[in-house]
């Protein structure tokens, strides 16, 4: 019933959709995020809310289906209308993804490298601290000659010397 009711208004779940026009649903979700499909709220009592699309949104979107999706026919008549359609060809949506997609990753590659470059100056400069504040010993210590001489007295002490 709740087929019907769908089919008399145009409109299809994200599933089905995915299935007729050859896509993913993460696809068509993408296009949602983009505002370039409207989706509709269909909520069953006792169910959580599902989201169905209208057919002619899909259509704009992603070009004409060659499939039949319950009674309907989603492959227009020749001479359906007499308004010229521009429907986008589903390669070049797929190839201008592809594109974008490329563009994101070069994009975060440069930040990756921005953020390396970042971490070994902070790296570096932790060294040069940790240099900074270690104490040096290439001279002689004073207190450490001191201290020398004092267990070598203590020493001498014990064995029962007196120099």
């Amino acid at each position: 019933m709740a087929g019907n009711h769908l089919e008399q208004h145009g409109r299809i779940s994200i599933t089905e959709a995915a299935r007729v026009f050859g896509i993913s649903t993460n696809t068509i979700r993408r296009r949602v995020k983009k505002g370039q499909i409207t989706p509709f709220q269909r909520s069953l009592h006792g169910e959580r809310p599902r989201y169905v699309f209208d057919i002619s949104d899909l259509v704009r979107v992603f070009g004409e289906p060659e499939a039949i999706v319950g009674d309907i026919k989603l492959a227009p008549h020749k001479g359906d209308s007499d308004m010229p359609r521009q429907v986008p060809n589903l390669k070049e949506t797929e190839i201008k993804d592809v594109l974008e997609a490329a563009a994101s990753l070069e994009s975060l590659r440069k930040d990756h490298d921005v953020l390396k470059a970042k971490f070994e100056a902070q790296s570096k400069h932790l060294q040069d601290l940790q240099l900074l504040l270690t104490p040096r010993l290439t001279h002689s210590d004073p207190i450490g000659h001191r201290a020398a001489r004092y267990f070598g007295e203590i020493a001498r002490a014990f064995k029962g010397d007196k120099n």
